[in-house]
């Protein structure tokens, strides 16, 4: 019976050895036998379990004889099998290390053939480097013909990246890195100039040329989608890619911006641009001058514009003149382009802090906005320097404590231009006015190439002195908020030449005026320079109206100074008034015959304070409102100044000497009257001509009130002097003796021939002087002038003949006279009353004087009862008694003579 074959125990798991067991077990056995019997007992047992296992051996060799030979067999095929490999491994080894060897070989030949290989690739590594290298030059070259600076850059940048990393030991390619540094430079100086045409040159076409509508759309989505924080994804898109992308229509100055700052941060050269751009601005705003004038000379026929200020008024044109109008033009247009590139100058900082954010650099060396507007008013000096003749100035070297300019030619110095301390102003003399020379190349060319537009002339100054405020309005706020450098220049300029100047075109023409033939003779409606005194004058002397027009012109041009001098120039052009109040104090009419009665009570004081001192004078000059004038008032005047008048007129005849008959001589002096008021009036209204312009101080007001005084002393001696001689005249006229005729008819038609004379003298002038003077002067003159009639009939019948039969004739006369001058007859009754007294009785006008009081003076009746007395026969005892009676009369009724 076959038993099973031995099975493999699975893996990990161990048989115990039962052989070491029982070894164990029997060494325990003899170890623990105390006597040799139990250790034979233990052999024994031994013995006899050896041979059973020996039996149980060979039984089990028996049994699987069969299978222990198969077993051999193929161990011995096996073997064989391995001495078979054995051999075929030691032949494989042997090829092995045959082939070992042959690789070894093949190796060193590889090894030098890669070591060749990697030599030619790093050769062609390096030509293709040096190719790129001397190609970078005319590539840089077609992107800059070609507008793409970015491009640019970038090309040049890795050029030079490569000859100065990986081809820098190359001495061969030194001069080819001279040339691109030198083409760097290069580039830079295009970009920066490419950001100078943005800023100073940008979106300005041509005026005859219109906008493209794809290009006012690109302008318009610039402005729209600018960002005011610039930060470095607003930048990040600007790639050459970009720049390719964009066509001639598609470029803004945001877009030129940005790119050419890009450009420049790929250079590296971004801190240096900074410096590039700060020092350029005061020369390429020289440019803007230059292109600006060229195209006012090109455009030569275009007239000026007359803009309007904010509050819609129209701007001052009348200091433009027609040779300074293309200079009006010229800074006209120059502040609104330099207005335009502030604008672009702005965000030009905005994008420039960006980029220098961007490429981590610091901004400390960026210009400012104070940087471009002192550079535009150190331009502007110069240019005003040019049109204006100014030599000899410095004020930017002058204020900042530097040394003066060296030629007419040489530019400004920058380290002053720029200076930040502003050093305190000193009120030194800086100008020399000079009179105006012909514009010659060499003075075109003395200090910049600009062209000039028109004649250099220091009268240019009120021609641009608008656009000129306009400017420093705008400036001054934004470098502090004090008197900015283009104010104060024009300012020392007024002050010290153009005040001067003023006064003196001013002298002269009231020289040239005073001294011509037709002066205080030719008579011309006055100029409309004030509408308020035009509105009350007639007429004026033409020497007296261009004297003013003169004086008024410097006072506009003074106004137009503004706060730049204006006040300095006012004060110098007021100055003009005394050598005009001394030409008016000379004017023959001025003073009348010393002969005439009305020249001399106009050179006693107290008769002239008598007749100021009336209600009618206080009327007339306005001292009385019109709301508290009354007639009975006026009327008390005139009969007042008739009495004082009368009484000082009847110590004597008035000789016609001492009249003016010549109608001509009282219309001059009428004339000068209103001439002098005109001038007062027009004077007086300087205040309020330059309030609002300039500030006044109250000695200036206080020296035009002064002024205007003078002549509103010499009106109203004119008035004076004329409202004493229509009295004058007419004690003169109806104090003259009646001539007698051979027969009574003949004889009453020449008994009013003084009140005929009158009448027709009075008539003369009040034909003259109602087109001359104004209402209220002309009726100072007349009104109250039958008082005066009265006065004179009344102490003309006090005489030896009395009222004789030509009284009546004589007052119907004279109402016809008041009719005509359209004046009241009222003055007359006095005249009726006394011719009435002569009529009566001494009884009756005793009575007369009881009941109703005292009419006349004392000594009007005492004359009357003289004159009654020799007409009645009236004995000297009877007149005795009568004046007895008559003085108890008008003591009775307390009248005082």
């Amino acid at each position: 019976m076959s038993s099973p074959p031995p099975t493999k125990p699975p893996r990990g798991v161990k048989q115990g050895k039962e052989t070491s067991g029982l070894l164990m077990s029997v060494i325990r056995t003899l170890s623990a036998s105390e006597t040799n019997e139990q250790r034979e007992k233990e052999r024994a047992k031994l013995e006899k379990e050896y041979k059973k296992s020996d039996a149980r051996l060979d039984e089990l060799v028996a049994v699987h004889a069969q299978e222990i030979t198969d077993v051999m067999q193929k161990f011995t095929a096996v073997g064989t099998a391995l001495s078979v490999w054995g051999q075929h491994c030691e032949a494989a080894v042997a090829r092995l290390g045959a082939c070992r060897g042959l690789l070894r070989l093949r190796r060193d030949d590889l090894r030098r053939l890669w070591a060749d290989a990697r030599t030619h690739h790093y050769a062609l590594q390096m030509l293709t480097d040096i190719e790129r290298v001397v190609v970078s030059e005319r590539e840089t070259r077609e992107s800059l013909s070609a507008g793409r600076v970015l491009a640019a850059a970038y090309t040049l940048k890795a050029a030079l990246d490569t000859a100065d990393t990986t081809l820098s030991h190359v001495d061969a390619l030194n001069t080819t890195r001279q040339h691109l540094q030198a083409k760097k430079r290069e580039l830079v100086d295009v970009i920066v100039r490419r950001v100078n045409d943005a800023v100073y040159r940008g979106e300005t076409a041509p005026m005859t040329r219109r906008l493209s509508a794809r290009r006012r759309t690109a302008i318009l989505l610039a402005e729209l989608t600018k960002n005011e924080e610039v930060t470095d994804a607003y930048l990040q898109d600007i790639t050459p890619e970009y720049e390719a992308s964009l066509s001639e229509d598609d470029k803004t100055f945001e877009s030129t911006v940005m790119i050419s700052l890009e450009a420049l941060g790929v250079l590296e050269q971004l801190k240096e641009a900074t410096e590039k751009f700060k020092v350029q601005i005061q020369n390429e705003l020289l440019e803007v001058i230059d292109s600006v004038s060229r195209r006012i000379i090109d455009e030569g026929d275009v007239e000026i514009d007359q803009e309007c200020d904010e509050d819609g008024e129209t701007q001052e044109a009348e200091g433009v003149t027609e040779a300074g109008r293309p200079l009006a033009r010229l800074v006209a247009s120059l502040g609104e382009e330099l207005r335009a590139c502030a604008a672009r100058n702005k965000r030009l900082l905005q994008l420039w802090r960006g980029a220098l954010q961007k490429h981590r650099l610091s901004d400390a060396t960026l210009h400012t906005e104070q940087h471009y507007w002192s550079a535009v008013q150190q331009v502007l000096q110069l240019l005003l320097t040019e049109y204006l003749e100014i030599e000899s100035v410095n004020l930017a070297a002058q204020r900042s404590g530097t040394t003066t300019v060296e030629a007419a030619g040489s530019q400004l110095r920058l380290t002053d231009y720029f200076s930040k301390k502003r050093p305190q102003r000193q009120h030194t003399k800086l100008f020399r006015f000079t009179g105006p020379t012909a514009v010659t190349p060499s003075l075109q060319a003395r200090r910049h190439g600009y062209p000039l537009v028109c004649r250099a002339d220091p009268a240019h100054l009120h021609a641009v002195l608008p656009a000129l405020h306009a400017l420093c309005a705008d400036i001054e706020p934004l470098t502090g908020g004090g008197e900015c450098s283009l104010r104060a220049f024009i300012t020392d300029y007024v002050r010290t030449g153009e005040s001067e100047r003023l006064a003196s075109i001013a002298r002269a023409a009231i020289d040239e005026a005073m001294r011509s033939p037709s002066a205080w003779r030719e008579r011309v409606p006055p100029p409309a320079t004030n509408a308020k005194s035009g509105e009350r004058h007639r007429v004026v002397f033409a020497c007296c109206a261009y004297s003013w027009q003169a004086v008024h012109g410097a006072m506009r041009h003074a106004r137009r100074c503004g706060a730049s001098g204006g006040t300095e120039a006012a004060r110098a052009v007021a100055g003009t008034l005394t050598p005009l109040a001394t030409q008016c104090r000379a004017c023959p009419h001025a003073a009348p015959p010393a002969a005439a009665r009305a020249a001399r009570w106009l050179a006693d004081d107290d008769i002239v304070r008598f007749l100021q001192s009336l209600h009618n004078w206080k009327a007339m000059t306005g001292d009385v409102p019109e709301t508290k004038q009354s007639a009975q008032e006026l009327k008390q005047a005139y009969e007042r100044e008739a009495e004082i008048l009368g009484s000082s007129l009847g110590d004597g005849a008035v000789t016609r000497k001492e009249i003016i008959s010549d109608m001509n001589t009282l219309a001059d002096i009428a004339v000068l009257c209103e001439t002098m008021d005109w001038l007062s009036a027009n004077i007086r209204s300087i205040p309020s001509m330059l309030s609002g312009a300039i500030k006044l101080s109250e000695k200036f007001l206080n020296d035009i009130s002064a002024a205007a005084s003078v002549f509103d002393e010499i009106t109203h001696k004119c008035l004076l002097f004329l409202h004493l001689e229509m009295r004058i005249e007419c004690f003169h006229y109806l104090g003259q003796e009646d001539r007698e005729g051979e027969n009574g008819s003949e004889a009453d038609s020449q008994q009013s021939g003084g009140a005929a004379q009158l009448a027709h003298a009075l008539l003369a002038f009040h034909e003259h002087a109602s087109a001359v003077l104004a209402p209220s002067r002309l009726a100072y003159i007349f009104n109250g002038i039958g008082e005066m009639m009265s006065a004179a009939v009344v102490w003309r019948w006090q005489g030896e003949r009395g009222a004789e039969g030509g009284a009546a004739a004589r007052l119907a006369t004279l109402r016809h006279c008041l009719a005509a001058l359209h004046l009241p007859h009222d003055g007359l009754h006095r005249a009726h009353a006394y011719l009435h007294l002569l009529a009566c009785t001494p009884q009756e006008i005793i009575t007369s004087v009881r009941e109703k009081g005292a009419q006349f003076t004392e000594l009007e009746y005492l004359n009357a009862f003289k004159v009654i007395g020799v007409r009645r026969n009236v004995s000297s005892g009877d007149m005795k008694i009568h004046l007895k009676q008559l003085s108890t009369a008008l003591g009775h009724v307390g009248v005082t003579v």
